[in-house]
């Protein structure tokens, strides 16, 4: 069975909208532990949209375009790259209410559908293993980015990967990398750095779980086959938030519910149902089942489920009735927590 897989760095201008998004979030509820926050980001060129609203008793210490600068600071687009965040036109029409911002959040505000999956083991982070090595490879690759073979290079760029999986070893057969360098650094040099950054990384793979059978020169690797990339970021592809879901869940081989991740509230329905879903598939697995999905619906102004579906075999483990009622989950969310989750996918996976 061939699997695909995706990734991307945080100056991807998709990911990096989602940051932004996130980090207005975090803000809020930093200023107001209570506060309800959701935000959208957009970005073309030199443009960016930031638009939602914020329900909080205290006033943020910086605004969402002091925020957005920030961010694409802190990943390098700042004056030696194409991408300067600081030259940002910023277009911020959020709604800022100094209200009580707990009034009506009692209830499940919003309809929502909703997949949790675990399978596999620790091993892959009960993800399949495609979606965890493609993970795990771009990870480093930022890593290398900032302090080492590949240092100046992002912070735009994405990889796939194929995988074939046969009964109980995985086999990598292609990884194409797109990646941004800088307009002095010669291909040859970049595509070099490249190939010892996901070797490093893959050794160490194949040395944690021998289940990564293929030898790494019989990988083929395609590195920028459309030439140099120094003009990457919002200059070479507008960028929306919401626009990775399917490599902030499970990859394309498991189904996606429908909820936004970022930009939201981390107790709004979406996130939080998303969160406890998957929190639960991950107990079952461990309890014995091979894999577990678990698919929730939600109405508006109704704390139960409409519907709450599991899919598993024999063995698994699922949590006490009532495990995903909305009070019952909101009183498990910490919204401080959230503060240093920006850029979290579903699963808990942070590209720093």
């Amino acid at each position: 069975m061939i699997h695909f897989a995706e990734a991307v760095l945080p100056g991807h201008p998709d990911k990096f909208c989602d940051r932004v998004a996130d980090a207005i979030v975090a803000e809020a509820i930093k200023a107001d532990p209570e506060a309800f926050a959701q935000i959208e980001v957009g970005v073309w060129s030199d443009e960016a949209w930031i638009s939602g609203t914020i329900v909080s008793r205290h006033e943020m210490a910086h605004t969402p375009t002091e925020i957005l600068v920030n961010v694409g600071l802190s990943i390098g687009l700042n004056a030696t790259n194409h991408i300067d965040a600081t030259r940002y036109r910023v277009r911020d029409v959020v709604c800022q209410y100094r209200e009580d911002p707990t009034e009506g959040r009692k209830v499940c505000d919003d309809q929502s559908i909703v997949v949790g999956y675990a399978g596999y083991d620790i091993h892959t982070r009960f993800l399949p293993p495609e979606q965890y090595a493609v993970h795990t490879l771009v990870t480093q690759l930022w890593q290398d980015c900032l302090s080492g073979e590949l240092q100046g290079c992002g912070p735009d760029g994405k990889l796939l990967m194929t995988m074939r999986e046969e009964a109980n070893h995985w086999v990598i057969e292609k990884i194409l990398v797109t990646l941004q360098h800088p307009k002095h650094m010669a291909l040859l040099d970049m595509t070099l750095g490249v190939h010892q950054s996901l070797q490093k990384c893959y050794l160490a793979m194949q040395q944690r779980d021998s289940r990564w059978q293929q030898n790494w020169g019989d990988i083929e690797i395609l590195v920028n086959p459309n030439g140099p990339l120094w003009r990457a970021g919002s200059d070479g592809d507008n960028g929306q938030t919401g626009r990775k879901l399917v490599m902030d869940y499970y990859g394309p081989r498991i189904a996606l519910g429908g909820g936004a991740l970022a930009g939201k509230h981390p107790a709004h329905i979406d996130r939080m149902a998303a969160r406890c879903a998957r929190n639960a598939a991950i107990e079952a697995v461990k309890a014995g089942t091979k894999d577990c999905t678990i698919r929730l619906a939600y109405a508006p102004n109704t704390n139960v489920p409409l519907q709450e579906i599991w899919e598993m075999e024999r063995g698994g483990l699922k949590p006490r009735n009532g495990y995903f009622n909305f009070d019952a989950m909101l009183s498990k969310t910490s919204c401080l927590e959230f503060q240093n989750e920006i850029g979290v996918g579903v699963y808990g996976w942070k590209l720093d």
